[in-house]
């Protein structure tokens, strides 16, 4: 009777770890993301081309362990439409460039025969910091068209000069690094 009441009391421990340790793989420690910044769209190396906008970050950060974050929600830039429109799940792939992902919009649907078939506009690249303290986007040229590729047109967030943004821009090349 003894060796049972042992092997009941060994196997409770290790039923209750096991069990936590799947509730700590499983769950995906969200985070509420709601912020809005300040933001400079501009080319680094010449000041001219700065505009100044705002960057709009809503939705759930998805935190779980050993794996990479993913966003669900929106990432509005002010100045350009089709950000408004539904953004596809982002994966911050933290062995790729240090935490890179990239921005995909669905912008409407094509007809082909009698399937409507949902058009995908790449938009571009983005980096953040933490749970989205800073924002760097690398938009995709010509923006807005989905075609094209990355060249050097950034929007940087928060900023609100050319000074700011390629301070935070230099931020960016430097965890890069590491």
């Amino acid at each position: 009777m003894n060796l049972r009441l042992y092997k009941i009391a060994a196997a409770v421990p290790l039923l209750l770890l096991f069990i936590g340790g799947l509730v700590v793989w499983k769950y995906d420690f969200p985070k509420s993301i709601n912020l809005t910044y300040p933001a400079v769209e501009f080319r680094p190396g010449d000041p001219s081309t700065v505009d100044r906008t705002t960057v709009t970050i809503q939705g759930t950060l998805h935190r779980k362990l050993f794996r990479n974050q993913r966003f669900t929600g929106s990432i509005a830039i002010a100045k350009y439409e089709i950000t408004k429109s539904t953004l596809f799940p982002v994966t911050f792939y933290e062995d790729l460039h240090e935490g890179w992902s990239s921005l995909t919009y669905l912008n409407g649907n094509t007809k082909t025969g009698a399937i409507l078939v949902p058009s995908l506009l790449g938009f571009g690249s983005v980096w953040k910091i933490g749970a989205f303290e800073s924002v760097k986007l690398l938009l995709t040229e010509p923006v807005g068209t989905g075609q094209g590729i990355g060249k050097d047109l950034e929007v940087m967030a928060p900023a609100t000069d050319y000074e700011s943004a390629l301070a935070l821009d230099k931020l960016y090349q430097e965890l890069n690094k590491k």
